[in-house]
């Protein structure tokens, strides 16, 4: 094996819509009776655990504990999970993002190339929503958002893991991202980043934040190649 590529989901591979956070203020309303529990909370680039610990303390919820805070966290998944499969059928602006496709197609079952995912995601809700827009069948491992709290943590989990347990160049395996958090967790595993500009940062803000390799989106597959496999 001589490379692995991890994809983040949310604003890299699909555009949900905002299914994914309908369905988290939704379950966050359900179990605490607080509407729009989330408002003052970043989710760009951050993991499900860290977005739901940050409504939890500006909420006063969730005890000091960390044993309390998994408790809650396990709860609150359960109800989120539930919700987040009928929210993104009610949505109708989700999409696939320009390009990934064609680029997954071309990468899957290339020699010496193992995919996966570096998602801030619950795993259950990762997959959710790569079903849901029919990617599903190009990644099946990775690092989560119930798996580390810090993105840095989880892409180690994920090299692990989708690596086999097999020891790897640091500077063959690619993280692909839509923010700086994403390079950032990729610089901090000695892996190298590719940041396309399809979420909120453009192409000069993700070159600023260290990114290897910078696009505006993911859809001229032979200049993504040439960068990931060059």
């Amino acid at each position: 094996m001589n490379q692995i590529i991890l994809f983040d989901v949310d604003q890299t591979l699909l555009n949900s819509g905002g299914a994914g956070s309908l369905a988290m203020g939704r379950a966050f309303h359900q179990l605490y009776g607080i509407e729009d529990g989330f408002r003052r909370v970043e989710f760009s680039g951050r993991t499900d655990w860290g977005i739901l610990r940050n409504a939890m303390q500006q909420h006063g919820l969730g005890g000091s504990a960390d044993e309390d805070f998994r408790e809650e966290m396990r709860r609150f998944q359960e109800t989120y999970l539930r919700l987040l499969e009928p929210a993104l059928r009610e949505v109708e602006s989700g999409r696939v993002m320009p390009g990934v496709a064609e680029l997954l197609e071309a990468l899957a079952g290339r020699e010496g190339v193992r995919l996966g995912l570096g998602t801030g995601n619950f795993r259950p809700a990762a997959f959710l929503k790569l079903r849901h827009f029919g990617l599903d069948g190009y990644l099946s491992e990775g690092g989560f958002g119930d798996d580390a709290e810090d993105r840095g943590e989880l892409i180690g989990i994920a090299i692990e893991r989708v690596g086999g347990g097999e020891r790897v160049d640091s500077r063959s395996i690619w993280v692909i991202g839509d923010t700086p958090l994403d390079i950032a967790a990729a610089q901090a595993n000695g892996a190298r980043s590719l940041g396309v500009a399809t979420g909120k940062d453009s192409v000069d803000e993700l070159l600023a934040a260290g990114a290897d390799v910078a696009l505006a989106d993911l859809r001229d597959t032979e200049a993504v190649l040439a960068a990931l496999l060059g």
